[in-house]
């Protein structure tokens, strides 16, 4: 199964009409980092994704990427 973790993480920015650049301040890294894990070409390190669940109220979980 793939995994879609990056596409549930860029709904719930785009439902919480969020800019791209607050969000990926609210995780402590760059935008282009966070366009690498929205295109799924990057998966986050394991401090990023429990702090990208934090933020998005555990829509998405650190065991979903």
């Amino acid at each position: 199964m793939e995994n879609a973790a990056h596409i549930a993480l860029a709904d719930h920015i785009r439902a919480r009409r969020i800019k791209k650049q607050d969000f990926a301040r609210l995780v402590g890294v760059r935008s282009e980092q966070l366009s690498r894990w929205l295109a799924g070409n990057v998966k986050p390190e394991r401090s990023a994704r429990i702090l990208i669940s934090i933020v998005t109220d555990g829509a998405v979980k650190p065991e979903d990427w």
